[in-house]
């Protein structure tokens, strides 16, 4: 082979190779460059999920919270509503020994008003006697 064709073989060799190289390496680059992107993605997906995580903690533990409170107000109001009906108890016992007081009152006024009206009577029965024997009226 002449010098001048194995030159412009080599030439061609080495313009295939590096023509090879580009098509191959060429888009070697490219995928390089979109997986990199794809992993910066992946990372600020990862960033936004676990600030979602973060706030979604924060937002149970408030929601715990809130539960014990409620739990609380609920006791609280379990407790009111069992002083309300203790009272309420009382105050019906109260009311019917007031009224059993009440009916008691009246009974003893009307014999307050019996024994008055007997007093009277024996004192009128007791000045006839001393008018029909003359004995002396007892002071008052």
């Amino acid at each position: 082979m002449l010098p001048a064709r194995r030159s412009i073989a080599i030439a061609a060799a080495v313009l295939l190779l590096i023509g090879g190289g580009y098509v191959l390496l060429g888009p070697g680059r490219g995928a390089r460059e979109d997986l990199n992107d794809q992993k910066h993605i992946v990372a600020a997906q990862l960033a936004t999920l676990r600030q979602q995580l973060e706030l979604q903690r924060s937002q149970l533990e408030v929601a715990q919270r809130q539960l014990e409170v409620a739990e609380q107000t609920r006791d609280i109001a379990r407790d009111t509503r069992d002083v309300a009906r203790q009272s309420r108890d009382i105050a019906a016992r109260v009311d019917g020994r007031t009224a059993e007081l009440v009916t008691l009152s009246r009974e003893l006024l009307a014999l307050v008003r019996q024994i008055e009206a007997l007093a009277r009577e024996t004192e009128r029965h007791v000045e006839s006697i001393d008018r029909k024997t003359g004995s002396a009226p007892v002071p008052r």
